[in-house]
Order: structure tokens, then sequence, then C-alpha cells
């Protein structure tokens, strides 16, 4: 091992970054997901919260649905010009505010959430002045309904100098200029929500109440983006790390076959002179036991430390009280335990297959030296030139050895270019979807239809959100438009417009569906539960969400509505409305600034992944060099005799390899593009938002170039290696 450090040293440092990975994702992952369901439990998350066009008799229907029912409710105020805080009402009985530190709000007195606070340079006792009046600040406030502080979905990163939270009592809620009410309800029985929603809601409209707004809580950004978080971890903690295990393993198992095959004269010597099997299988058996335990042992110790880096980091996006850390012993037992098993495992039955040959064999340095496999006996390279040859050959007499290096380079590869795939996609998606389909600049939705013409300068639209009747969790928006808007353009695949004159369902949309020009689709409405049904009659070529159009007129008819009625209207000018009149405000160009800081946001991330890429690709490059240069030593030692340069030298080993990484990177691209695809499919749901799986060709080429830069550098250490070869070694390997 001491002889061929590089070797073991890089195999332990693959099994130190996978047993890292598993421990550190998966405790994150665990420790998440704990935090956020005692933060639920504990603090009474609503199941829903709602508002109606008059009062209820709260305690009536909470005994009639099981259930506990709280009036609450927010208000946008202004504190500086340009900065808006998000007032809620304190409540007592459901979504209970945690106290991060401080006190619950007295008169005139209110709560902050700490970022916020901490980035405005508010400290507790301090005063703060809100719709024009002061408040002193309590405490740092932690909100079950409201864990990750953004404004909104289009926003997407939260700005602590513009937006922040706030909770004052009840009292001093009311007195706030256009507050909003609304119903927190949790059900008591924690299953079939979903249809408990539905009841609940029928109730209501049963007894002549309008409901002006429902938002179920998997569906509100602000919480679901925590469940969705863990199921990345959880997906990133499954295949990261045994990705790298297997990496280890082949690199492993490749290591042993060699050096049991490079010692058989040795085992021959020692099972002729009477050495027991076992004895032999013990001593083999060591190798691949200390780098197992030492990469493993000391990857899952890193990983516990920088779990709780990691999960602090959560922290800051996700605010939430720790109630109390977890460490999953079974993870680490699992981390440390499964490279020693599968490792061992590996190693035991390759010495079993080495120790099945005769001693005598053995002694004579294996039964099947002087043999060409298939490949080499039915290639034809009489034509071709000497160095040519050399290098063809190197190839096809070690297949294994050039499956190990393709398949490194391969994933290498993935980890390089995952980081741009995101950043490509989401570049797609906002020039090809949001900024091209949106002929906007602001869009407002209305808490109940309105009738008669828009504003002057405005276009208005219908929207209603439904399900599909056999799997209500497939919800999409069906969108009235006038035929000839110019506000809305689709295009189709060929790039041709197409006008909104018959129903038109988005690219996304057909792909959650599998539907085609010319399937039904049936649906029902999540507000009326009213059943629909749709013809689809063309699909336009855009990424910018998941939509069916329709002409406005046909839309009201279809959904009972006046001739005349629309529920938003688009503008290119800002318009002012009441709180208790708009229900959602939209700005396309928050949504491409929220978009470009969250490709800021990559940023780190995505270098991250290309340094970790260039460590873990110079690892196996290096090693695989590394054994073509040991298993060349009497081929090298020749040439130095006959003469040949170190340049001629270094081009006829270290060379060998460059056809076979580049063929890897071209097998890596279509890899990662179909992995992240799954990916992005398994998080539509929880992101609310369909990504195209795009690679930019540039970022292509930038990864190609990141990939040769590291073969070229680990041909550059094992130069080292062959020059250090003697000319005597031809002789020596003669004599043997």
């Amino acid at each position: 091992m001491l002889e061929h450090k590089a070797r073991y040293i890089g195999s332990m440092l693959l099994l130190t970054i996978s047993s890292m990975m598993f421990v550190m994702t998966n405790n994150t992952s665990v420790n998440l997901e704990n935090t956020f369901t005692s933060f639920s439990q504990q603090n009474l998350l609503s199941d829903a919260e709602f508002s109606i066009d008059t009062e209820f008799d709260i305690s009536s229907f909470s005994e009639k649905f099981a259930a506990k029912i709280e009036l609450g409710g927010t208000a946008d105020c202004e504190v500086e010009p340009g900065q808006k805080l998000r007032i809620f009402s304190s409540m007592n009985s459901v979504n209970i505010p945690a106290v991060q530190e401080g006190n619950l709000p007295g008169a005139s007195e209110i709560m902050l959430d700490r970022l916020f606070a901490k980035t405005n340079d508010y400290e507790i006792g301090d005063t703060i002045t809100v719709a024009g009046r002061d408040f002193t600040v309590s405490g740092y406030v932690l909100l079950p309904n409201f864990i990750y502080v953004v404004e909104s979905k289009e926003v997407m990163m939260n700005d602590p100098n513009t937006f922040g939270v706030g909770v004052v009592d009840k009292a001093d809620f009311n007195t706030l200029p256009d507050h909003n009410q609304v119903y927190a309800i949790r059900f008591d029985e924690r299953e079939n929500i979903k249809s408990q929603e539905t009841a609940v809601k029928n109730s209501l409209r049963a007894q002549g109440m309008q409901i002006t707004n429902w938002q179920s809580t998997n569906k509100k950004i602000n919480v679901s983006y925590i469940p969705m978080e863990v199921s990345v971890l959880s997906a990133v903690s499954a295949a990261v790390p045994l990705v790298m295990l297997l990496l280890t393993c082949v690199l492993l198992g490749m290591l042993m076959w060699r050096m049991i095959k490079s010692e058989s004269v040795l085992i021959g010597t020692f099972y002729a002179h009477g050495c027991r099997r076992q004895d032999l299988r013990i001593h083999y058996l060591m190798f691949p036991l200390f780098v197992s335990i030492i990469g493993s042992v000391t990857g899952s110790i890193i990983g516990l430390f920088l779990m709780n880096v990691m999960f602090n980091f959560m922290l800051t996006a996700f605010p939430m009280p720790v109630y109390e850390t977890i460490y999953n012993n079974w993870l680490i037992v699992f981390a440390i335990l499964t490279p020693i098993i599968v490792l061992c495992g590996v190693t035991w039955g390759i010495v079993g297959k080495i120790l099945k040959v005769s001693p005598a064999t053995l002694m004579k340095g294996g039964e099947s030296k002087n043999e060409t496999n298939f490949i080499e006996r039915n290639l034809r390279l009489d034509r071709l030139k000497f160095n040519a040859k050399f290098q063809i050959r190197e190839q096809v007499r070690s297949l294994s050895r050039s499956f190990f290096l393709l398949f490194g380079v391969a994933v290498a590869t993935m980890l390089i270019l995952y980081g741009f795939t995101m950043k490509s996609s989401v570049d797609y998606m906002l020039t090809k979807g949001i900024e091209e389909m949106y002929n906007l600049k602001y869009e407002y939705v209305f808490k109940s239809e309105k009738t008669g013409n828009p504003p002057a300068g405005t276009e208005q639209f219908g929207a209603a959100y439904v399900s599909l009747i056999d799997n209500d969790d497939t919800s999409f928006y069906v969108t009235g438009v006038l035929p000839d808007t110019e506000r809305i353009r689709l295009k189709d695949i060929s790039g041709q417009p197409l006008k909104p004159e018959q129903n038109t369902i988005t690219v996304p949309l057909a792909q959650k569906l599998n539907a085609n020009a010319g399937d039904t689709v049936m649906v029902f409405d999540t507000e009326t539960g009213k059943e629909h049904s749709f013809i689809i009659e063309q699909v336009a070529d855009t990424y910018a969400g998941e939509f069916l159009f329709m002409p406005l007129d046909q839309f009201n008819s279809e959904f009972g509505l006046p001739e005349d009625a629309y529920i938003g209207i688009w503008s290119d000018e800002p318009m002012t409305f009441s709180q208790m009149e708009i229900q959602s405000t939209k700005s396309i160009e928050a949504i491409v600034a929220g978009f470009g800081s969250l490709i800021n946001q990559m940023g780190p991330m995505i270098y991250g992944l290309i340094f970790s890429a260039f460590i873990v690709g110079l690892i196996i490059i290096y090693i695989v060099t590394g054994l073509v240069v040991d298993e060349s030593r009497a081929s090298i030692s020749l040439m130095k005799v006959f003469g040949y340069r170190r340049k001629e030298i270094n081009k006829l080993i270290l060379g060998s390899n460059t056809l076979i990484v580049v063929i890897g990177y071209l097998i890596g691209i279509p890899a990662l593009l179909g992995t992240v695809e799954a990916l992005y499919r398994s998080l539509t749901e929880s992101l609310q938002i369909v990504l195209p799986v795009k690679l930019n060709i540039w970022y292509i080429v930038l990864g190609f170039i990141i990939v040769m830069i590291t073969y070229e550098f680990a041909k550059l250490m094992c130069r080292k290696k062959i020059s250090r070869i003697p000319m005597d070694e031809a002789l020596k390997a003669g004599m043997e």
C-alpha cells in the first residue's frame, strides 16, 4: 500500500466523499423534516386559510367538523418607501406564533422576523413606524404558516431589505388600514385532509356564503417548500453516495484483481508450501477492510460535523424553532458497514476465483497470461502506424480499466454539467417562456368576478383552478382570454404564432396530462366542485406554466358566469386597489428578477459542483493512468533502452486514454439530461414550476474544456512516475 499510495488514498477519498454526503444529507433531511413536523404540530399549523363575504358561527362549525377555527388576517403595510411589512394578527388556537427571542406583542408592540430586523437594524425595544403608527419591537417571531419568507410565489427569493413579516395583537391589527380577515382551520382528524376541506367548502356554500379565497396549506409556497426541500435532499442523499460507492467498488475491484494477478507467482509459492486458503483470503481482505474503514469512518465524522453547518444554513432560509437535533445512528452504521460489506465481498470473490487455480499454474504466472481477448483478436491494425496500434492495444487489452475510466469520466461530466443544466433550464424558461409569452408588465387578480369594461389601458381575463376528475392531485389553470389578445403570445411547435381562438394547452401541461390535440380532459372546479369537459384543439410550445387557454366568452359560458365577467386584468402600468378587493398582484419584472436572484444563489452550488467533479475526475483519471504506467513498466523501460525520448514515451503511454475520456464525456451528457428530467418531473408538484431540461451548447464546450484540463493535469502528475522507471526494469522482467 505504501508502494502505491495514490491508488489507495484515492479510494479512501472517494469513500470519504460518499460517506460524508450520505451522512450529511440524510441527517440534514431527517432533522429538517422532524423540525418542520414538530413546529407544525406544536404550533398547530392550519390545513387551510380562507376568506368569506360574511361572518359565521365558528363554534358550531368547529364542533361539526371536529376542527379548530380561528379568525386572523394579514395587512401589507409600508415601513419605508419600497419596503413592505406583512402584518399578521396574533393567533391563539391555530397558526400560533413561536417566540424566537423576546416576548409576544402587547398593546402597540410588534414582533418581527429576525432576518428583516437584523438587516434593517431593529433591535428588541426599538421603535418601528408601520402604517403611520409607532410600534415597539417586543421580539423575533417564527410563523408556522409563513416559514419561507417570500412575498409571493413569483418572487422566489426573499430580500429582507424590501420585505419582512410582523405580528401584532388582535386589537392593534383591527386598526391597520386595508387589513384582510382570514380564517384558519386545522382538523383534529389528520387523515383525508382534502376531503374534509371539500366538506367545509360545500357546507359554507350551502348556507349562502361566498368563499372569496381558499388556500390549502399544501399548496402554499411559504410552507410547501420545506417538504419539497426534504424530498430533494432525500433524493440526493440516496443517489450521489450510491454512485460514489459504485465507483469505489469498481476501482478497488480492479486494484485487487491486478494486485493478486501480479502476485500470482508469490501466491502459488505460498500455496504450494502449505499456506491455507483462509490465511491468503484474510491477508488480501485486509486491503479493502483498511481502505473502507478509514474512508467511511472519516467521511461519517466529517458528515456529522457538516450536517450541523448545513442544517443551520437551511434554517436561515426556512426559519423554524429547533426542539431537538437528531443524529440517526443507523445512518452512520449503514454508511460504515455498506462499504465494508460490499468491498470485502468483491475482494472475497476475486481471491476465491484466483485460488481455484492450481499452485503450479499460479507459479507460472497464471492460466491466462498469454491470452488475448476477442476484440484484440479481431482487430485489423496492419495499415496503422505504430503509435496508433500501440495506443489501441493498450485499451483493448484491459477492458475493465477502460470501462472504469469511461464510467468515471461520465460521472464527473454529470457533476460538472449539473449546475450548468439548471442555469440553462432557468434561462430558457425566462427567455422562451415568461418573457416571450407575456406581453405585459402587471397582472391583477380580484377576489370575485367583475363585470363591464375593465379600466382603460388594461385587458381582462378569466381564470379557474381545476383538477382532474380521475386524479385530483393534478391541477392547473383554465384561462379565458380575448381571442385576438396581444397580451399572451403563443406559438406552435414549428414556431408559428397561435391565437387562443380554440382550446390551447401549453407543452408542460400536455406532458403532465400525456395529452395531444384531439384528446378530451375531464376536470372539476376546485372552488365549486362542478365538472367540466374540454377538448384540446391545439398545443402551444411555451414553458411559462401549465395553462389551458380558451376564448373568454366560451370560458364564461362554460363556468356559468355573465358574458362580460372577468376575474383579473393585465396592464402595462402599476395600479392601486384595496386589499379587500385584490387577491394577488403579479409583476413580470419581479418574476424575472426573482429567477435572476435564484440563478445568483445557484452560483456557489455550481462552482462547488465543478470543483468536486474536478477532484473526483482527477482521482479517477490519475489512478487509471497510474495503472497504465505500472502495468507498462517493462515496456517503458524497453523504450528507454531503445532510445525513445521522454515526450514520445509520455505520448504513447499517457495519451492512449484520450479517446476514452472524450467518449466518456459524450456519454455523460445524455445520462445527465435524462437524470435531470426525472428529477424535474418528480419535483413539479412541490415546486409548482415546470422547468424544461436544456443545456446551452457553450456550457457543453466549457464542460469539455474542464474535463480535458483535469485529464491533462492527471497526465502531468503521472509523468514523474514514468521518469522514475529505470532502464534495467526490462532486464529484470526478462530474468524473471
